[in-house]
């Protein structure tokens, strides 16, 4: 799956142990999208900044906890690219 917008958060996060950075992203209408970037694909990101609009592939995680039994899921990045600059896909 592809999703499209301007970046208007990059946060870093590290919960036990596990690094990830999110990023917010406004896909042009009034809902957010918050897209995982983990382990080697952080590094990806290192090109762009806020206001930046990019094309992310995702794949989506569904886990429920076992403590509550609380469903998440979570949109995973693959690849990024920017849509504005044109520069090659990281993959």
């Amino acid at each position: 799956m592809k999703i499209t917008g301007n970046i208007e958060s990059i946060e870093y996060r590290n919960t036990a142990g596990h690094e990830k950075k999110v990023v917010t992203l406004a896909p042009g209408y009034r809902q957010r999208a918050f897209v995982e970037f983990r382990g080697r694909r952080m590094a990806d990101l290192d090109q762009f900044k806020e206001n930046d609009e990019i094309e992310v592939t995702v794949t989506l995680e569904g886990k429920i906890s076992k403590n509550s039994g609380i469903q998440y899921n979570n949109l995973v990045a693959q690849g990024i690219t920017s849509t504005s600059q044109q520069l090659e896909p990281t993959i």
